[in-house]
């Protein structure tokens, strides 16, 4: 909500709080009985008789609307304890609203990282054969997990900056899509491993050997990038 529309609903607040309290501060409230109207009943001409006479009707007599008098205290006093709750519950929200304006969470603006870069970092060329022994020894979920988080290490050494709410896994997948990598492949050995990390069935050799090949596609992928930017800078 911005600003101009709290100062809109504040000012209306202030109306209703101005108005309750002169409800409450003010006369008490009279009744009124309604004044009735008159009525005068139809008369039947009777013949004269000649030794009585009839006498005139009476007109029955108006009503004067005269107040009834003023509240009873107890009902007064009700009237005035509903008003201050009321008056009450207007500032409230008079204060809510202020302090959801002007205590809003500021959101600083940071740049967005730059994950452009010209050269793999050494580490990650060369430990290319070091995973590929750890993913070829001991159980198929244990080397999974071994050959990743070796991955993870070596993706860390290129310094590039890491997002607060992110993930090592997240972290090393988008690293490592910088550069001109098979994405299928780095998808299925990240769906390894977390497969391996986390779930309870067994790994088989299957498993191991898809891991193997998209290892084995990635670092080929990485090699190439690293020849092409070498070729880069010589010419």
């Amino acid at each position: 909500m911005s600003r101009r529309w709290v100062a809109a609903w504040v000012a209306a607040a202030v109306a209703v709080v101005v108005a309750l309290l002169l409800t409450a501060v003010g006369d008490p409230v009279q009744l009124m009985r309604p004044r009735p109207v008159a009525s005068v009943p139809r008369t039947t001409p009777v013949p004269p008789l000649p030794t009585t006479t009839v006498a005139p009707p009476q007109v029955l007599a108006t009503g004067t609307g005269e107040p009834l008098g003023p509240l009873s205290p107890f009902v007064a006093l009700m009237v005035q304890i509903v008003a201050v709750l009321a008056i009450v519950v207007v500032l409230g929200v008079i204060v809510a609203l202020i302090r959801s304006v002007w205590r809003r969470p500021q959101f600083i603006s940071r740049p967005a990282a730059d994950f452009v870069t010209q050269d793999l970092p050494e580490e990650l060329l060369d430990s290319g054969g070091e995973r590929l022994a750890l993913l070829a020894t001991g159980e198929p979920r244990n080397a999974i997990v071994a050959a990743w988080l070796s991955l993870e290490t070596a993706t860390a050494a290129t310094g590039l900056a890491r997002e607060p709410a992110e993930t090592s896994t997240e972290y090393t997948t988008r690293v490592l899509h910088t550069w001109d990598i098979d994405p299928r492949s780095l998808a299925d050995l990240g769906a390894l491993y977390r497969e391996a990390r986390f779930s309870r069935h067994p790994l088989t050799e299957e498993h191991r050997r898809r891991a193997m090949r998209d290892l084995t596609t990635l670092h080929e992928d990485l090699r190439r990038v690293a020849a092409e930017a070498r070729g880069a800078t010589t010419t």
